[in-house]
Protein backbone atom coordinates (compact mmCIF):
# COMPACT_ATOMS: atom_id res chain seq x y z
CA UNK A 1 0.00 0.00 0.00
CA UNK A 2 0.97 3.51 -0.95
CA UNK A 3 1.19 6.19 1.72
CA UNK A 4 -1.83 9.00 1.28
CA UNK A 5 -0.43 12.20 -0.63
CA UNK A 6 -0.61 15.35 1.36
CA UNK A 7 -1.68 18.29 -0.18
CA UNK A 8 -2.95 22.46 0.54
CA UNK A 9 -5.55 23.97 -1.58
CA UNK A 10 -6.76 28.16 -0.32
CA UNK A 11 -9.98 29.19 -0.91
CA UNK A 12 -9.74 32.96 0.02
CA UNK A 13 -9.09 33.23 4.27
CA UNK A 14 -9.30 29.45 4.29
CA UNK A 15 -7.03 26.42 3.78
CA UNK A 16 -7.93 22.75 3.42
CA UNK A 17 -4.97 20.74 4.12
CA UNK A 18 -4.81 16.83 3.70
CA UNK A 19 -2.44 15.24 5.98
CA UNK A 20 -1.32 11.24 5.54
CA UNK A 21 -1.82 9.13 8.65
CA UNK A 22 -0.58 6.08 6.75
CA UNK A 23 -1.38 4.07 3.96
CA UNK A 24 -5.39 4.29 4.43
CA UNK A 25 -5.81 7.07 7.22
CA UNK A 26 -6.09 10.61 7.10
CA UNK A 27 -6.70 13.88 8.49
CA UNK A 28 -8.71 16.70 6.67
CA UNK A 29 -8.34 20.06 8.02
CA UNK A 30 -10.17 23.04 7.58
CA UNK A 31 -7.96 26.29 8.88
CA UNK A 32 -9.13 29.73 9.34
CA UNK A 33 -6.16 32.66 8.93
CA UNK A 34 -9.05 34.78 9.82
CA UNK A 35 -9.64 33.35 13.46
CA UNK A 36 -6.49 30.86 13.97
CA UNK A 37 -8.91 28.01 14.48
CA UNK A 38 -9.04 24.64 12.61
CA UNK A 39 -11.42 21.79 12.63
CA UNK A 40 -10.17 18.62 11.61
CA UNK A 41 -11.72 15.18 10.57
CA UNK A 42 -9.09 12.39 10.82
CA UNK A 43 -9.45 8.25 9.75
CA UNK A 44 -7.94 6.62 12.60
CA UNK A 45 -8.77 3.17 11.73
CA UNK A 46 -11.66 1.64 9.99
CA UNK A 47 -14.93 2.67 11.05
CA UNK A 48 -13.41 4.92 13.35
CA UNK A 49 -13.44 9.07 12.44
CA UNK A 50 -12.74 11.79 15.26
CA UNK A 51 -13.53 15.44 14.44
CA UNK A 52 -11.34 17.71 16.36
CA UNK A 53 -11.62 21.75 16.90
CA UNK A 54 -8.81 23.33 18.17
CA UNK A 55 -8.86 26.76 18.86
CA UNK A 56 -6.30 29.63 18.19
CA UNK A 57 -3.68 29.60 20.64
CA UNK A 58 -4.68 33.29 22.02
CA UNK A 59 -8.07 31.83 23.63
CA UNK A 60 -6.45 29.16 25.70
CA UNK A 61 -9.19 26.85 25.30
CA UNK A 62 -9.50 23.36 25.35
CA UNK A 63 -9.97 21.37 22.24
CA UNK A 64 -13.08 20.10 21.20
CA UNK A 65 -13.64 16.65 19.66
CA UNK A 66 -16.46 14.18 18.48
CA UNK A 67 -15.40 10.18 17.87
CA UNK A 68 -17.98 8.32 15.05
CA UNK A 69 -18.10 4.73 14.01
CA UNK A 70 -20.10 6.39 10.62
CA UNK A 71 -18.17 7.98 8.16
CA UNK A 72 -21.00 9.68 6.91
CA UNK A 73 -21.87 11.17 10.31
CA UNK A 74 -18.32 11.68 10.97
CA UNK A 75 -18.39 14.19 7.42
CA UNK A 76 -21.35 15.95 8.41
CA UNK A 77 -20.16 17.25 12.08
CA UNK A 78 -16.91 18.43 10.22
CA UNK A 79 -18.83 20.16 7.46
CA UNK A 80 -21.34 21.74 10.20
CA UNK A 81 -18.51 22.79 12.26
CA UNK A 82 -15.93 24.29 10.17
CA UNK A 83 -15.05 28.21 10.93
CA UNK A 84 -16.98 30.28 8.59
CA UNK A 85 -16.14 33.63 9.79
CA UNK A 86 -15.84 36.37 7.44
CA UNK A 87 -15.71 34.02 4.54
CA UNK A 88 -17.12 35.13 1.37
CA UNK A 89 -20.17 31.78 0.34
CA UNK A 90 -18.48 31.04 -2.77
CA UNK A 91 -15.12 30.33 -0.50
CA UNK A 92 -17.26 28.09 1.38
CA UNK A 93 -19.06 25.92 -1.14
CA UNK A 94 -15.48 25.68 -2.79
CA UNK A 95 -13.70 24.56 0.25
CA UNK A 96 -16.95 22.46 1.39
CA UNK A 97 -16.57 20.36 -2.13
CA UNK A 98 -13.15 19.78 -1.79
CA UNK A 99 -13.10 18.42 1.80
CA UNK A 100 -15.82 16.36 0.15
CA UNK A 101 -14.02 15.23 -2.80
CA UNK A 102 -10.78 14.31 -0.36
CA UNK A 103 -13.27 12.14 1.52
CA UNK A 104 -14.69 10.18 -0.91
CA UNK A 105 -11.32 9.87 -2.86
CA UNK A 106 -9.66 8.47 0.24
CA UNK A 107 -12.79 6.46 0.81
CA UNK A 108 -12.90 4.89 -1.98
CA UNK A 109 -16.14 5.97 -2.41
CA UNK A 110 -18.15 7.14 -6.03
CA UNK A 111 -18.03 10.76 -6.81
CA UNK A 112 -20.99 12.61 -5.38
CA UNK A 113 -22.14 14.62 -8.15
CA UNK A 114 -25.23 16.93 -6.48
CA UNK A 115 -23.64 17.89 -3.32
CA UNK A 116 -25.62 20.63 -1.29
CA UNK A 117 -24.00 22.24 1.48
CA UNK A 118 -26.78 23.64 4.08
CA UNK A 119 -25.43 26.46 6.39
CA UNK A 120 -26.50 25.53 10.12
CA UNK A 121 -28.20 28.87 11.40
CA UNK A 122 -25.66 28.81 14.61
CA UNK A 123 -22.20 28.19 12.76
CA UNK A 124 -21.37 31.14 12.03
CA UNK A 125 -21.02 32.18 15.89
CA UNK A 126 -19.01 28.78 16.92
CA UNK A 127 -16.46 30.10 19.73
CA UNK A 128 -18.67 33.33 20.72
CA UNK A 129 -20.81 34.26 23.20
CA UNK A 130 -24.80 32.95 22.96
CA UNK A 131 -27.63 32.86 25.32
CA UNK A 132 -29.92 30.03 26.04
CA UNK A 133 -33.77 30.70 26.37
CA UNK A 134 -36.42 28.59 27.58
CA UNK A 135 -38.80 26.55 25.50
CA UNK A 136 -41.50 28.30 25.61
CA UNK A 137 -40.74 32.05 26.43
CA UNK A 138 -38.06 34.49 26.36
CA UNK A 139 -36.36 33.58 29.28
CA UNK A 140 -32.96 33.87 29.50
CA UNK A 141 -31.79 30.24 31.28
CA UNK A 142 -28.25 30.31 30.53
CA UNK A 143 -25.09 32.23 28.46
CA UNK A 144 -21.56 30.59 27.56
CA UNK A 145 -19.96 30.20 24.56
CA UNK A 146 -20.47 28.04 21.63
CA UNK A 147 -18.22 24.90 21.06
CA UNK A 148 -20.05 22.72 18.44
CA UNK A 149 -22.80 21.86 16.54
CA UNK A 150 -24.13 18.56 17.38
CA UNK A 151 -26.93 17.21 15.84
CA UNK A 152 -30.03 19.36 16.37
CA UNK A 153 -28.25 20.71 19.58
CA UNK A 154 -25.40 23.11 20.48
CA UNK A 155 -22.86 22.23 22.80
CA UNK A 156 -21.89 25.45 25.25
CA UNK A 157 -19.82 25.85 27.40
CA UNK A 158 -20.84 27.46 31.00
CA UNK A 159 -18.60 28.32 33.75
CA UNK A 160 -16.82 25.21 34.01
CA UNK A 161 -19.02 22.68 32.70
CA UNK A 162 -20.73 21.50 28.85
CA UNK A 163 -23.79 21.42 28.34
CA UNK A 164 -25.95 20.61 25.25
CA UNK A 165 -29.13 22.54 24.43
CA UNK A 166 -31.53 22.12 21.59
CA UNK A 167 -30.14 24.82 18.69
CA UNK A 168 -33.69 26.44 18.32
CA UNK A 169 -32.98 27.38 22.11
CA UNK A 170 -29.54 29.46 21.43
CA UNK A 171 -29.02 33.31 20.29
CA UNK A 172 -26.42 35.44 19.05
CA UNK A 173 -25.43 37.46 22.52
Amino acid sequence: MSIIEGSTKEFGNTSVLLHSLGSSCYRIEWYSRMTGASTSLAKLMQGKYVVIRKWAQARNMSDVSSEFNSRNSALIHFLNNVDIVKSQDEWIIAAKQHCLNLFVENEGLKPVTKASFPKPRLQGVIGKEVVVKSKVGEKEIAHGLLLQLVGNQAEIQLMNTKKKYYSKQVYIR
